[in-house]
C-alpha cells in the first residue's frame, strides 16, 4: 500500500513539474496602403533598415513612461521585427505606386537599383494608455552614387480603436501605410524631378 502511496505521489509530482503548454500569443504586422492613382516605373532598393536594441527581440515591448518600457513574455512576434517592418513597407510601396520591384537589403549591384530608402526607427510601439508612437528617419538616395535625394524624419501617433494586443498590432499596421505614404511621395517627387531635367 505504501509503494503504491509512494507511485501516485510521483505521478502528481511529475505530472505538476511536466511540460506546460506554451502561453506565447504570435503577431504578424500587415500592409494597409491603398493602391496609388499612378506607377512610378523604377526599382527600389528598402533598406538598410535599423532598430533600437530594445524593439529588437521577439517580446512586444509597451512603453510604460519616458524611461521605462515593459516586455511581454506572453505576446510575441511571429518573425523578427526587421523582417516584418520589411515585408509590410515592401508590399505597401507596392501597392502605392507600382514600382517595377522592391528588393530588400542587402542587394547585389547587378540587381539594377534606381533608389535606396534607407529608415533608422527611434519608436515603434504602443503606450500604456494604449497610443502607437512610430517616430522614424528615413532617407532616399541615388543608388548609383550614393547622392541623397531626399532625407526627412517622420513622427506619426495612432490611436488603437479598441482594448487588447491586436489592436495595437492593427494600429502599428497603420502607422506604418501612413509612413509607406510618405515614402511614395518622396519617391515620386525625386522620380519626377529627375524627368523634369
Amino acid at each position: 500500500m505504501k509503494k503504491i502511496s509512494l507511485l501516485v505521489g510521483a505521478l502528481f509530482v511529475a505530472g505538476c513539474l511536466g511540460p506546460r503548454p506554451d502561453p506565447s500569443t504570435f503577431y504578424h504586422l500587415t500592409a494597409e496602403a491603398s493602391r496609388g492613382a499612378s506607377a512610378v516605373p523604377v526599382r527600389v532598393g528598402l533598406g538598410p533598415i535599423t532598430l533600437p536594441g530594445y524593439l529588437d527581440r521577439p517580446q512586444m515591448v509597451t512603453r510604460m513612461s519616458e524611461n521605462q518600457v515593459g516586455r511581454s513574455e506572453a505576446a510575441r512576434w511571429a518573425e523578427p521585427l526587421y523582417d516584418n517592418i520589411s515585408g509590410a513597407l515592401a508590399e505597401n510601396l507596392t501597392r502605392s505606386i507600382q514600382p517595377e520591384s522592391v528588393v530588400a537589403f542587402p542587394w547585389h549591384p547587378s540587381v539594377g537599383v534606381d533608389y535606396g530608402v534607407a529608415l533608422d526607427f527611434a519608436h515603434f510601439e504602443a503606450d500604456s494608455s494604449g497610443v502607437v508612437r512610430l517616430e522614424v528617419a528615413w532617407k532616399i538616395t541615388d543608388d548609383r552614387s550614393g547622392a541623397v535625394l531626399e532625407r526627412r524624419a517622420t513622427v506619426l501617433d495612432e490611436d488603437t480603436e479598441r482594448d487588447g494586443t491586436e489592436a495595437k498590432v492593427v494600429a502599428l499596421s497603420r502607422a506604418l501605410a501612413r509612413l509607406s505614404d510618405e515614402i511614395a511621395a518622396g519617391l515620386r517627387h525625386v522620380h519626377n524631378q529627375r524627368g523634369a531635367r
